[in-house]
């Protein structure tokens, strides 16, 4: 008999436990309708532009957890469109109805900023022989969110060092549903002095005192399709016009085609983007990839330039415990076709294709492969200040964070064209590691101070003004 009671009391116990996993899933699984969405403080930029950004429209259902989930996401789209300071998206549910408010402020749209450049591949070379001999002056003109559309108009006077002038413009949405848009640029630039060659590693310049020694006119077409939140195809057609003096192919005959001093040809990028990071210019969370198919010459101008490469870059961002963050990066490129020339080859050392501790070499070559990661302590959180001084919410918002993280770099460029004996990073495995400090703060903007030591046991401090992966 006393079995028979155990029996039943267990069974009543298993029932119990049944009945309460199913509340909880129950509740779990309650509903959200998305009633009415409003929006505040977009004087300047449509209602429609701010919507295509959210993951939800008025009259989805969504359950609760994915309700939560929509929010969030729905606020990084927004932050990440670099247009407003602030985003902030409330909620009230009524009913298991939600009326959405989003109040966003705007940022400074126009900027005609003096510019003064030097002609370096990165701060960090120019600090190594730092005059004042390779600047350039002028002004930039930059007109984002046109029309409030996230239009961007763009003009470019430069005189001094190089010579150069530009106008762009991106139209990001031409038709209702917003996933298709177009832009074009066109540049001409006139240099004094170029990098002709590679020795020791390191780039060679050539100047002329009074002709030009190198000019190039570049005119680009460009079509983009958003079809869905995170994925962005980008298609452009290009147009590339070059002149070269005779003392520049006679430095290095290998710096163009067949050592001409003309150079014209037609070619065609496409990138394929998957971009899921929390916040573009510094992520913590999230991930990125790509992929970019780039062909120079089509056979249009008889020049002997027939090139192709692809390329692709994954970066993966998490949070690790707390305030602990973890990033890896991997960037690899394959060329395939005829001889590159010079002034088109890029191995490492150039943009973001670098292994921290080499940013005063360049490792020529036609394929490479990088490999990076990080992991960081968040020793500021990001906190907000408002400067009541600054009379202006566009600019008295500002956001700062700052973090110490330890990292390390592995790289390899394969190098089937050597021009030069004296350069020893092609073709050799390099690697380093080191310490820094990161700040992300202002209009997007990021510093970095970096300890680092490479294969070779150079150690140097570095600055950079981008985020680290």
């Amino acid at each position: 008999m006393s079995k028979i009671i155990l029996v039943i009391k267990s069974v009543k116990h298993i029932l119990l436990l049944i009945i309460l996993l199913f509340s909880i899933k129950a509740i779990n699984a309650q509903e959200v309708i998305i009633g009415n969405i409003t929006i505040i403080g977009n004087n300047t930029t449509k209602e429609s532009f701010i919507i295509r950004e959210l993951i939800f429209e008025e009259g989805d259902t969504l359950s609760t957890n994915d309700f939560e989930e929509a929010i969030n996401a729905s606020t990084n789209n927004i932050v990440n469109t670099s247009l407003f300071t602030e985003v902030n998206i409330s909620t009230n549910i009524n009913n298991n109805t939600a009326s959405i408010e989003i109040k966003v402020q705007e940022r400074w749209y126009l900027w005609p900023i003096p510019q003064l450049t030097i002609d370096e591949r990165n701060f960090n070379t120019w600090l190594e022989n730092p005059n004042l001999n390779r600047a350039s002056a002028g002004i930039f003109l930059t007109h984002n969110n046109m029309r409030g559309r996230g239009e961007i108009l763009k003009v470019l006077l430069m005189l001094g060092y190089n010579q150069k002038i530009g106008l762009s413009y991106e139209m990001p949405y031409l038709n209702k549903k917003k996933t298709f848009g177009m832009g074009f640029q066109s540049i001409y630039t006139l240099k004094h002095e170029v990098n002709a060659i590679t020795e020791f590693d390191k780039q060679v310049f050539l100047k002329t005192d009074n002709n030009p020694i190198q000019r190039d006119w570049l005119s680009t077409l460009d079509f983009n399709y958003r079809p869905k939140h995170y994925l962005h195809n980008k298609f452009q057609i290009r147009y590339h016009k070059w002149e070269f003096a005779d003392s520049l192919v006679d430095f290095n005959p290998y710096y163009s085609p067949d050592s001409t001093n003309s150079l014209q040809y037609f070619g065609l990028f496409y990138k394929l983007k998957l971009d899921h990071r929390d916040y573009k210019p510094y992520p913590l969370n999230g991930y990125y990839t790509d992929i970019v198919l780039s062909k120079n010459g089509l056979g249009i101008f008889d020049n002997g330039l027939n090139t192709f490469s692809i390329k692709s870059t994954s970066r993966k961002y998490f949070q690790i415990h707390n305030r602990f963050y973890g990033a890896m990066g991997l960037i690899a490129k394959a060329s395939f076709g005829g001889f590159q020339p010079y002034m088109i080859e890029r191995g490492l050392g150039y943009g973001r294709d670098y292994v921290r501790g080499y940013e005063y070499y360049v490792i020529d070559g036609q394929d490479y492969v990088v490999a990076k990661s990080n992991i960081k302590f968040a020793l500021v959180p990001k906190k907000i200040f408002k400067v009541k001084k600054i009379p202006t919410e566009k600019f008295n918002t500002i956001p700062i964070s700052i973090y110490l993280n330890v990292f390390a770099d592995a790289g390899f460029v394969n190098n089937k064209q050597i021009y030069s004996t004296t350069n020893k990073l092609p073709n050799d495995f390099i690697y380093s590691g080191g310490i820094g400090l990161d700040i992300s703060t202002y209009y997007d903007a990021v510093a970095r101070v970096e300890w680092t030591i490479n294969a070779w046991g150079e150690s140097r401090v570095y600055l950079h003004f981008i985020a680290p992966i």
